[in-house]
């Protein structure tokens, strides 16, 4: 970063030496480290979780030996590190810019006078005029400055030398657009003829002269009692015009860049270590916050890179517009980016909308000032820009520390960092704006108090994330402590669920039990009446029999009227036979006994049964041979209790409309026996048809008829335990078909 002469260094001892020297005014200046057992580093104190809050608010202060020790011991460890950093720095700056001068070497305080140019037409033979020699006014101190100016300036410096002497006379910055400087041998008399010009500027090629690129810098010589004089014309057009002036021995000026370059170096290196620090916080954290800070951390640096020089030296050698243009795109879109990212900061959109708006007039202000550096106008903007950034930075110092109990040690750092900011913004500016009266050091209080604001905001964004991480281990263990307490809520509501549902199934099985009990008591009931039914009926039977045969055989109407009884008695045999066939299947006793029957004769005692049990209509008997023939599996008895109460219900319903025959039919589909049945009476409704196989079905038409809803209900419980089908087709008003299909057996 330094461009250094090889005839700079005689000899490695040289160096040595001016090295030593150099340490040597650091320990006279007192500077000095801290003892590492002076500052007692405490370990952040780690996130407490929910779980453990009771117990951490209950043994606070035994934990931690006062209520707030760590936190107070820690805030005051990182404030006296930052204190001695900034006063290092600050001194650092101070003994850079102004180095002991040596004994043997004249000093330059009080040999410095300034004349200004305001018509740009002064050259040095008119200056060198005894009535112009006259109009030099001088000036306290070794620095000058002008400000925002477009005229050249001249200096003139009157060294009286006590010895004889060589040394080197340097000027900074290195960014001014001409600087010509004119030496003479010492005592010479003022003729222009007498003066060498030095030609440099950034609109000239760097100096090829071997002593440095980082500042303009002439040799001089010194002659015991006499004067060495040198006059120096400065042209700055689009940029301050301030100019730092130091003399010392070549030994001098080579310690002196060293341990600016270094010290450079160091600022650099931090500014570099805190943007990536805040790149790193963006990757954990994604808040807008982090990169914008960055981006006017970048800036700060892009500034000072500027100022110190480095830009012309290393990015725009031999174009001093361009590095104008960098100068003024630095300058004005830093503060673009530090509006916006201290805006974001400070959280400005919910705390202070109206101190927002002045943000982001700065933000616009600041791209209006890019548009003037790039056009080669800085001048016209410069001072404009530089008040604004005045004004800002005295609003971040205000917004800060009305935000200084908000947020604790965040707000607070936050606080101190803007009012560094406007400490070290109020000197820079100011000294830009031409503040003569401020010392040369100033300019470098911006860069002073970037790093210190940089410092504080990383640190405050630091505490933030690590609150957020601390919030973030208290929410997850609140959640988890929420959902053991939810599963334990959830395993109590199972288990009463459970005890519900186990005491539900009891009551279902109790009910079940007492409903397979009643149905076993009432077809136990049907039994016992069937059988005491039985005896009765069949003395019954045996009187008439025997009335039968004592009549005469010529009495008819008798003999019509026994024949009668008979069939009335076998007509309530068979009716208690079939109510009690039809309780066995309802109850729990429904086991069909599956053996091979014939389906033809199956079909015909079912016929026969009907026409015995039954009186309407006609039932009219179709078989087919193949299906007469063919053989099922099936529980004889309930399968003709299937074809009875299909045509006991096409009797019924029938009889409602008229005196149609009713057909039952066999007939084969495929390997299957199809048992249907056919009724001309009333019809079901579609509307119903869905239903009719449901318990305890009946149809509007069934209103007029006796029945309980069972017989259809039981016909499909039959057959299904038989492996087979049974559908209905039906219009109302025209007549019923059902059929019911069976398997054939081999």
């Amino acid at each position: 970063m330094v461009v250094l002469h090889e005839n700079d260094f005689e000899v490695s001892r040289e160096l040595l030496c001016s090295t030593f020297r150099a340490g040597r005014r650091f320990r006279h200046h007192n500077v000095h480290p801290p003892h590492r057992d002076e500052i007692p580093l405490m370990p952040a104190p780690a996130p407490r979780s929910a779980a453990g809050e009771a117990t951490a608010k209950r043994s606070g202060s035994e934990a931690a030996g006062s209520p707030a020790a760590p936190r107070g011991r820690l805030r005051r460890c990182f404030s006296l590190l930052a204190a001695l950093f900034v006063f290092g720095i600050i001194h650092l700056a101070l003994a850079a810019d102004h180095p002991p001068e040596p004994a043997s070497l004249p000093s330059l305080h009080g040999t410095v006078s300034i004349l200004g140019d305001p018509a740009s037409t002064l050259s040095l033979a008119e200056i060198l005029d005894s009535a112009k020699q006259a109009e030099f006014r001088t000036i306290p101190g070794t620095s000058v400055n002008f400000g925002f100016i477009r005229t050249p300036v001249w200096i003139r410096l009157e060294l009286p030398s006590r010895t004889s002497a060589q040394a080197i006379l340097s000027l900074s910055p290195n960014f001014l657009d001409e600087v010509d400087i004119y030496t003479a041998p010492p005592d010479a008399p003022l003729s222009a003829e007498r003066f060498v010009r030095h030609a440099m500027g950034d609109r000239r090629p760097l100096p090829q002269d071997g002593i440095s690129a980082l500042d303009y810098a002439v040799r001089l010589d010194f002659t015991e009692g006499a004067t060495t004089r040198v006059f120096i014309r400065i042209l700055n057009s689009n940029t301050a015009t301030y100019l730092l002036l130091q003399l010392g021995s070549i030994e001098d000026h080579t310690s002196r860049v060293v341990m600016s370059a270094s010290l450079y170096g160091v600022w650099f290196g931090g500014m570099g270590v805190l943007l990536v620090t805040q790149l790193v916080f963006f990757y954990f954290d994604r808040k807008a916050q982090y990169p914008l800070l960055a981006a006017s951390t970048l800036g700060i640096m892009l500034i000072y890179m500027g100022n110190l020089g480095y830009s012309r030296l290393y990015l725009f050698p031999d174009n001093g517009a361009a590095n104008d243009a960098f100068l003024g795109f630095n300058a004005w879109a830093g503060l673009t980016a530090s509006a916006i990212a201290y805006m974001h900061i400070l959280d400005l959109r919910h705390r202070a909308p109206l101190v927002r708006r002045l943000y982001q007039a700065a933000a616009l202000a600041g791209l209006v000032g890019v548009g003037f550096a790039f056009a080669g106008e800085n001048m016209i903007f410069g001072p404009i820009g530089s008040v604004l950034t005045i004004v800002m930075a005295c609003v971040n110092m205000v917004q800060g520390l009305r935000q200084w109990s908000e947020e604790g040690t965040a707000s607070r750092l936050r606080g101190a960092a803007f009012a560094a900011l406007c400490l070290g913004a109020v000197l820079t500016m100011a000294q830009r704006l031409g503040a003569s009266w401020l010392p040369h050091w100033t300019v470098h209080s911006y860069g002073i108090a970037g790093l210190f604001l940089t410092v504080l905001l990383t640190g405050a964004l630091a505490v933030r994330l690590r609150a957020a991480e601390a919030l973030t281990l208290r929410m997850k263990d609140e959640a988890l402590r929420h959902a053991q307490l939810a599963e334990n809520i959830a395993a109590g509501l199972v288990e009463e669920r459970t005890r519900e549902l186990v005491d539900a199934r009891r009551i279902a099985e109790e009910a079940l039990r007492l409903e397979k009990q009643s149905q076993l008591q009432q077809v136990r009931f049907l039994e016992v009446v069937s059988h005491q039914y039985r005896t009765p009926l069949a003395a019954i039977r045996s009187s008439i029999d025997s009335i039968g045969l004592a009549l005469p055989s010529d009495d008819g109407a008798n003999q019509g009227r026994i024949e009668r009884i008979r069939r009335a008695i076998a007509r309530l045999v068979e009716m208690l036979e079939i109510n009690l066939a039809r309780s066995r299947i309802q109850g729990p006793s429904f086991r069909p006994r599956i053996v091979r029957i014939n389906a033809g004769a199956l079909v015909s005692a079912a016929h026969q049964r009907a026409c015995d049990l039954l009186s309407g209509p006609t039932i009219e008997l179709l078989l087919e041979p193949r299906a007469a023939q063919a053989t099922i599996a099936a529980d004889e008895g309930m399968m003709e209790l299937v074809i009875i109460n299909l045509l006991e219900n096409a009797v019924k319903f029938t009889a409602l409309k008229g005196s149609e025959p009713i057909e039952l039919t066999l007939a084969m589909a495929g390997e299957e026996v199809v048992v249907t049945v056919t009724d001309r009476g009333c019809g079901i409704p579609a509307s119903e048809l869905p239903e009719v196989f449901a318990l305890g079905a009946r149809g509007r038409h069934s209103e007029a008829v006796e029945g309980s809803g069972l017989g259809l209900f039981l016909v499909k419980k039959i057959v299904t335990a038989h492996n087979g089908r049974v559908s209905i087709e039906s219009s109302e008003g025209v007549g019923t078909t059902v059929r019911v299909v069976l398997p054939t057996e081999p």
